[in-house]
């Protein structure tokens, strides 16, 4: 380190000494801020002035009218709306004069409202629907991004014909809703007269009912109590029968036993008697006939009897039946009662609650319909949903944001003009042993110290401006750190692979601009540069400086830091590593490019000529064997050098056209095919730079071989103390 540290004094004393390399210094730390003030100047609210940007309107419409909304110009309506609109700048013109302007380049789009737009519009009402039209006229040959813009205005005249043809619907259809209320509303207090006077009437119906009820109530009671008479007279009658049934029972009974007792005396008298018992006999003949013919009297009796207690029975129980009907009838007469009494009491509420119905919700509603404000509901209905928007890491000032870019940009043209304007090449003048690796360093200490002070100047600058951070230190600091990391890709580059690498660093710059979302977000970009992206320093410088700018989000800032940390050391092991592995590639470049003499010109590579060490080896152990084996193959590739790079030209030019016709054929798929293309370049350079390469190398172990044998000594001992 102690030599590095001798390189950076040693390099900075070589500049003290000569003032007006100074300047220059000055100018390399100035020249990038520039780029980053003038552009964020220029871009730091370019929205404020579209009123500056022509926009022609002509209005052709002849209006309309219908019923329900009554006259309707909906262009005159948005020419007075588009006078008191500031957002671009709206000039009323003629059909002809606007055309004119639009071709001239006077204005940069023009609006042509038709004369039948009005009409085409109403016909929404109708039913009969025909799609209003607005003529759009742009001018896209003008500005990239004015047709966006205007294309806003687009926007802008369809919301405002939208909103003024909804506010127009809108007032006339709460009008009408008005004066449906009105009518409702008298309609409703009519209904509400005739409704009580029927309930009134209702009510004394069933007052009527009620009374004749209670009549019909009493019949019942009094049938009832004749009912409960007349079972108790039956039941007298019944028991009356009983006994005359007992009676004729007993007589019947004595009839029998006289019978008996009169066959007995007959058969006695015969038997006993002889004389007289013939009159005997006789006599108790007769007694026996008139005793039969009184049971045979009292049986039938008997049996009438009989007769009539089993009618009198069936009387008892149909009375019976007759009265529970009657007491179910006077059950379901009171239940009825009942009931519309009840009917008859809710008639009552029901017509007091009809007579204070002004009072209540609906009445109210439609009290609040009659009471409506047109011109209310006709804005609610042109604009019925607001937007409340709610910023977060609110970056006010367009320049602000894309600050993070050009700060960027800025960062990247001041590292890449130091390897420009400044030597790459280390000399060892006042330092002994020093080392390929340590003037790698020292040299990169030095364009270290002027990014810094170029990171320190720009963020003053933009200080100034006025460009928003949240953190001045941050603010300061992250553009010294992105300023390091990216001078540490291009100075790895440029000292590894030369005129390549400086190259290298302007492609680099080229495709970081769409494809680190510097000015869109990258979902908007192909994706070709989609899957680039992760591999680009700007994704995480610009992000980096966004951080510091709106505002950090957790951790994503020392994510990118880290990220960027990641390129700074691959950086600087290519530059320290791979170098010398690829130094015979530089200095094939710098030869050829050398012997133009238009180029200036840098070894870049290592010191040394670059031969390899078992090829001194080989020459210094046997020089005619080694000869012969190179002869062998460089014969054939001489003979054949030509050809193959006419091939390789070629098919590279084959390969070019190829893929540009697919590109035309296939439009769809234009980004991939310029991916290919820009692939297969890099394929055919990739091939040439090999052949040439094969060619120096040949020609280097040619120089070997001629080579005197103290001067392979020397070589070797040189190549073993750079191992």
């Amino acid at each position: 380190m102690r030599n590095v540290w001798r390189v950076l004094k040693r390099d900075i004393k070589r500049l003290v000494r000569v003032p007006l390399a100074l300047v220059i210094i000055g100018g390399a730390l100035i020249t990038p801020a520039l780029y980053a003030w003038f552009n964020i100047t220029a871009f730091w609210n370019p929205f404020d002035n579209t009123k500056n940007l022509s926009i022609a309107v002509v209005n052709l419409d002849a209006g309309a009218s219908n019923s329900l909304t009554g006259e309707v110009n909906v262009g005159d309506q948005l020419v007075a709306k588009l006078k008191d609109n500031d957002d671009l700048g709206w000039h009323f013109l003629s059909e002809d004069a606007g055309m004119e302007s639009v071709r001239s380049g006077e204005s940069f789009a023009m609006f042509v409202v038709p004369e039948n737009f009005s009409k085409d519009l109403l016909s929404i009402t109708s039913g009969d629907f025909t799609k209003p039209k607005l003529l759009y006229y742009v001018n896209e040959k003008e500005n990239g991004v004015t047709p966006e813009i205007t294309d806003t205005g687009a926007t802008t005249l369809q919301t405002q014909i939208t909103d003024s043809f909804t506010q127009q619907v809108a007032d006339a259809v709460a009008t009408a809703i008005q004066k449906g209320g009105v009518a409702a509303e008298d309609d409703l207090l009519a209904a509400e007269a005739q409704v009580v006077s029927d309930l009134q009437r209702v009510a004394e119906a069933i007052g009527q009912t009620r009374a004749s009820l209670s009549v019909l109530a009493g019949d019942i009671t009094d049938a009832r109590a004749g009912l409960q008479s007349s079972e108790v007279v039956l039941g007298d009658i019944d028991v009356a029968l009983a006994d005359a049934q007992t009676t004729l029972t007993d007589v019947s009974a004595l009839a029998e036993r006289a019978q008996t007792e009169l066959l007995q005396l007959a058969g006695e008298a015969t038997t006993g008697h002889v004389i007289g018992s013939a009159e005997v006999g006789e006599a108790a003949s007769g007694a026996l006939g008139a005793v039969g013919r009184v049971s045979a009297a009292s049986s039938a009796l008997l049996a009438a009897v009989d007769a009539q207690r089993v009618i009198l029975g069936e009387s008892s129980v149909l009375l019976g039946g007759l009265d529970h009907q009657l007491e179910q009838t006077s059950s379901a007469l009171s239940s009825l009662d009942g009931n519309l009494a009840a009917v008859e009491a809710d008639m009552g509420v029901a017509v007091s609650d009809l007579q204070t119905l002004g009072g209540v919700a609906l009445f109210q509603d439609l009290e609040a319909l009659t009471h409506l404000n047109a011109e209310q509901i006709a804005e609610f209905m042109a604009t019925p949903v607001q937007v409340d928007q709610h910023t977060i890491f609110p970056t006010p000032a367009y320049g602000s944001l894309m600050g993070a870019l050009f700060i960027n940009l800025s960062l990247w043209i001041g590292a890449f003009v130091l390897v420009v304007i400044l030597k790459l090449d280390v000399d060892d003048e006042d330092i002994a042993d020093v080392t390929e690796r340590q003037k790698y360093l020292g040299r990169w200490s030095l364009f270290a110290c002027i990014a810094v002070m170029q990171a320190i100047v720009l963020s003053i600058g933009n200080l100034i401006i006025g460009v928003q951070h949240v953190n001045v230190f941050a603010f300061v600091v992250t553009p010294i750190l992105i300023g390091l990391a990216y001078l540490s890709v291009i100075y790895a580059l440029s000292v590894t692979f030369g005129y390549v690498g400086k190259g290298l660093a302007v492609v680099l710059v080229i495709m970081q601009i769409p494809g680190a979302s510097g000015i869109y977000p990258i979902q908007l970009m192909p994706e070709f540069f989609q899957s680039l992206y992760p591999f680009f320093p700007f994704t995480y410088g610009i992000d980096a400086m966004r951080e510091v700018i709106s505002g950090f989000a957790g951790f994503a800032y020392w994510r990118y830091l880290g990220m960027l940390a990641i390129f700074v050391v691959l950086s600087f092991f290519l530059g320290l590593v791979l170098r010398r592995h690829v130094a015979n590639v530089t200095r094939l470049f710098t030869s050829q490019v050398r012997e133009t003499e238009l180029f200036t010109s840098e070894d870049g590579a290592p010191t040394g000529r670059g031969y390899r060490l078992n090829h001194v080896l080989r020459a210094l152990a046997n020089r005619a064997r080694y000869k012969e084996s190179l002869k062998k193959r460089a014969l054939p590739f001489a003979r054949s050098y030509r050809g193959f790079r006419s091939g390789i030209v070629v098919v590279g030019l084959i390969g070019v056209l190829v893929l540009a016709v697919c590109a035309i054929v296939f439009p769809s798929t234009k980004i991939e095919f310029v991916g290919l293309w820009i692939l297969w370049l890099i394929i055919v350079f990739v091939a040439l730079v090999a052949l040439e390469y094969i060619r120096y190398s040949l020609r280097l172990s040619a120089e070997v071989g001629d080579m005197p044998e103290e001067k392979l000594r020397e070589e070797l001992a040189e190549l073993e103390s750079k191992r």
